[in-house]
């Protein structure tokens, strides 16, 4: 015998239907859809057994691990080495991408291309013809970023420091 009323999964409200017409499609209190769209049925268990869901076997067997890690294998070391260099970097700037820290790779020095523009205010350059940058890249996305070396930073503040005390 057709089941004549059933419990909204949305709303928790009895729905009366009409044996005639059939099951509602919808909720007429929610305007839910109802059935088996958004549903997922469990069956009770004893003591002792698992969970199994309508789509499982049950006698598929899982390695928990591997459902909870889809990361390969070696991740976890890479992730431990990343870990290891930023410990002893005394700068760690966060990626403008994705905020994960920033590994320093090296020193670029500034392009033989490069004429310093002198401001009319300064009587000398922001930057010296011949600066370096810090280049640190990113262990997760593996964007590169530049970062003004620390003497060049130092000049720099200098010089505006005597341009602040000239007015």
């Amino acid at each position: 015998m057709p089941q004549s009323d059933q419990i909204c999964p949305w709303c928790q409200t009895e729905i009366v239907w009409d044996p005639e017409i059939g099951p509602e499609e919808t909720c007429p209190h929610c305007l839910n859809e109802l059935g088996d769209y958004r549903e997922i049925k469990l069956k009770v268990k004893q003591e002792g057994q698992r969970i199994v869901f309508d789509d499982e076997d049950e006698e598929e067997e899982w390695d928990d691990a591997a459902l909870l890690d889809d990361e390969p294998a070696w991740m976890g070391e890479y992730e431990e080495g990343v870990q290891r260099l930023l410990d002893r970097q005394e700068e760690a700037p966060e990626c403008s991408v994705c905020r994960s820290l920033m590994l320093a790779a090296g020193t670029v020095a500034a392009p033989e291309s490069f004429v310093p523009h002198v401001r009319e205010e300064l009587g000398e350059p922001l930057l010296r013809q011949d600066f370096a940058a810090q280049l640190y890249v990113c262990p997760s996305c593996f964007k590169t970023e530049r970062i003004l070396s620390e003497p060049d930073r130092l000049a720099m503040i200098e010089l505006l420091k005597r341009l602040g005390k000239a007015e």
